[in-house]
């Protein structure tokens, strides 16, 4: 049978690859046949820009993170899993040895592999896949493979409202009601937070947002500042709120934030840009507001696998598009015009 790969070329130049055989997994690694990978903010960073911050695509990588799957062969050393078993993958492996893994910082690792993301590692973006076998999860028989490939991004808004730390009935802003800001709203709802505020440009994920339990919306355009929004939210909320994050890593949407947040509150910085954002951080001084970056994921896999399979987050809720592997191209089109939320890439839905 044959498989395929969807390799990064250059920015804004993705191609399909066919292959034949697997690659073999070590003593310690499994090969996953791959169900699902959802197209993250940075896949689509790195398919336009070829970039994220720091980050370089590797010419002819294989992007691809969010995913979930099918066990079909362990190696000799593997007890966790078994063949058959269905599982999402943890895309982060960390050295394990260095101080930052020895007390349970993983996601901090500088040795890691970060990739699978477009740097190094093959991505989820293909029809199978080796994975070591300590950062596959096995999924409940209540949760589908469609539900398995949103466990990382859900992972992803446990850790930022862990680091968050909500104390009681915290009010909350968001800006970005792309698929991490629905998933820090519905997380945050789960962990007792009070009323919840969100903002968006695209009136259809507002919608979506009100219908998974954000208190207030607010339709911001592209010529409104920082400021007005701000003076906004806070009168929609009646006040400022305690906690703001920002789920866009866009300067403007940072600097609202900052202006909208409740002095001595929280400035969650969730999202990530393809380039250096301009913040403001005179106001932040001014206001001693914690601002606090968030990495990833650490050790929220099983967290976010509960929150999922006892339909406290509505992943399905999320998922707008399942598009087949070859038709990747409409998946991305559709990105970049703002259609949809969340948007899978399945090698099973290939003609």
């Amino acid at each position: 049978m044959v498989k395929q790969s969807l390799v990064f070329v250059k920015p804004h130049e993705l191609r399909i690859d066919e292959y034949q055989k697997d690659d073999e997994p070590s003593e310690t690694e499994v090969l996953i046949d791959v169900a699902a990978c959802g197209i993250c903010g940075s896949d689509l960073h790195w398919h336009l820009s070829g970039r994220i911050g720091p980050f370089k695509a590797k010419e002819n990588a294989i992007m691809g993170h969010e995913a979930s799957g099918t066990i079909v062969k362990v190696g000799s050393k593997v007890t966790n899993v078994k063949p058959g078993d269905r599982v999402c993958i943890e895309p982060h492996e960390p050295c394990w040895t260095c101080d930052f893994c020895r007390i349970g910082s993983n996601n901090l690792c500088p040795y890691g592999d970060v990739s699978s993301c477009g740097a190094n590692k093959n991505g989820f973006f293909r029809s199978t896949n080796v994975w070591p076998a300590i950062l596959c999860h096995k999924l409940p028989e209540s949760m589908t493979l469609e539900e398995g490939a949103l466990v990382e991004p859900v992972a992803c808004a446990v850790w930022a409202i862990k680091r968050a730390k909500l104390e009681g009935n915290d009010s909350i802003f968001i800006t970005g009601a792309g698929p991490i800001g629905l998933l820090c709203l519905m997380v945050s709802k789960a962990f007792g937070a009070g009323k919840i505020c969100i903002t968006d440009l695209n009136e259809k994920r507002l919608s979506i947002a009100k219908s998974l339990g954000a208190d207030y919306t607010l339709l911001t355009t592209p010529g409104e500042t920082s400021e007005e929004i701000a003076e906004k939210v806070k009168k929609i909320m009646g006040g400022p709120p305690d906690v703001t994050i920002d789920c866009t890593g866009v300067g403007a949407c940072i600097n609202t934030c900052i202006l909208t947040a409740q002095r001595g509150g929280k400035v969650l910085l969730q999202g990530l840009s393809a380039s250096l954002s301009s913040v403001d951080l005179t106001i932040a001084s001014i206001k001693q507001l914690n601002l606090i970056g968030v990495n990833r994921f650490n050790n929220t896999f099983p967290t976010a696998i509960d929150l999922i399979s006892s339909g406290r987050v509505n992943a399905k809720g999320l998922i707008s598009h399942v598009i087949s592997l070859e038709d990747y191209q409409t998946a991305f089109d559709a990105l970049k015009k703002g259609q949809g939320v969340k948007i899978l890439l399945s090698p099973k839905h290939n003609k």
